[in-house]
């Protein structure tokens, strides 16, 4: 039992120090990433908590056991939220938007986790309950694996952590569902008399080990070793834009609206992200189309690269 308990007491303490330092990110540069992961981290710490609080109280293992049998809220509320960020993670990192069948995805993940309860105590229902999670973690992993392969506007960087987690998905989701078929049908008890689980899966554990080490690598990586390179790419696209805006009268907020104009985004996304109402982007975008001499939004970027082309020649001319 002391071997167990230091186990978990080194789980908590791995969890707790990646998420401190990905919230200390997260406050110092505002990358949705580092919220994403924190809040993550966050949910297996609790979910780490009450697997240990199993393991170790007699009456609260047969109340939480009793409890996930008919109405395991807590498990499904860990579930659905490492679901969601895992998610986020990813499009983070490919640049890519949440897509109308994802939101069905994790909905009905959710739906099914409820809904399994419903079914007579039996080994099988358990098994059912964890499957759609294990398919999930199945799916991220392609997803990922397929923006490493695909995706074309993002960081070198980014490409290596895509292909990274995918991996990571792909592999642990087969062996956390093998684990689980084992242990479900072979260790746990469902009788009408005995409800005995043992709810900690060790391929989830290393899982977790291995997605903390990922992301500590992460943060150093992005926060030390940026090439100057593309610190100076940076820079240069910055000044190239606040030109850009000055040479056309911009003002500050249509500066912000022109920006996320650049990045494809129609107006109610744009409302939503600078808290705005949609008549007030309406008005600015009208407003910015006039100062640029355009109808139509996809002469933006045409307009926006060839000034960028312009300014570049002008500079190797002079």
């Amino acid at each position: 039992m002391i071997a167990v308990f230091i186990y978990n007491i080194i789980l908590i303490v791995l969890y707790t120090i990646t998420m401190s330092i990905s919230l200390i990110f997260y406050l110092r540069e505002k990358r949705k990433v580092f919220l994403a992961f924190s809040v993550y981290l966050a949910f297996f710490i609790f979910d780490n908590v009450i697997i240990y609080m199993t393991e170790f109280f007699n009456t609260f293992a047969h109340q939480y056991n009793q409890t996930f049998m008919s109405i395991p809220a807590a498990k499904t509320i860990i579930f659905v939220v490492n679901a969601f960020c895992s998610l986020w993670i990813v499009r983070l990192l490919a640049k890519d938007k949440m897509k109308p069948y994802q939101n069905g995805i994790l909905i009905l993940l959710a739906v099914w986790m409820l809904s399994t309860p419903l079914l007579a105590n039996s080994a099988f229902k358990v098994w059912l309950y964890y499957l759609p999670n294990q398919l999930f973690l199945f799916y991220l992993g392609g997803y990922a694996w397929y923006n490493y392969k695909k995706a074309l506007d993002i960081s070198p960087m980014a490409k290596k952590y895509l292909k990274r987690i995918g991996l990571l998905a792909m592999i642990f989701s087969v062996a956390i569902l093998c684990e689980d078929t084992f242990v479900i049908f072979n260790v746990d008890q469902y009788s009408s008399l005995t409800v005995k689980i043992f709810n900690r899966n060790l391929c989830e554990d290393i899982f977790s080990i291995l997605a903390c080490l990922i992301g500590l690598n992460y943060f150093l990586r992005s926060h030390s070793q940026q090439p100057a390179e593309e610190v100076a790419a940076e820079v240069q696209q910055e000044r190239c834009f606040e030109q850009f805006c000055q040479t056309y009268q911009f003002t500050q907020r249509e500066m912000e609206i022109f920006r996320l104009l650049l990045e494809h985004k129609q107006n109610q996304e744009i409302a939503d992200e600078l808290f705005l109402s949609v008549g007030t982007v309406k008005t600015h975008v009208h407003n910015i189309f006039i100062k640029l001499d355009i109808k139509k939004r996809t002469q933006i970027q045409a307009l926006y690269e060839q000034y960028k082309l312009d300014l570049k020649t002008n500079l190797l001319e002079s």
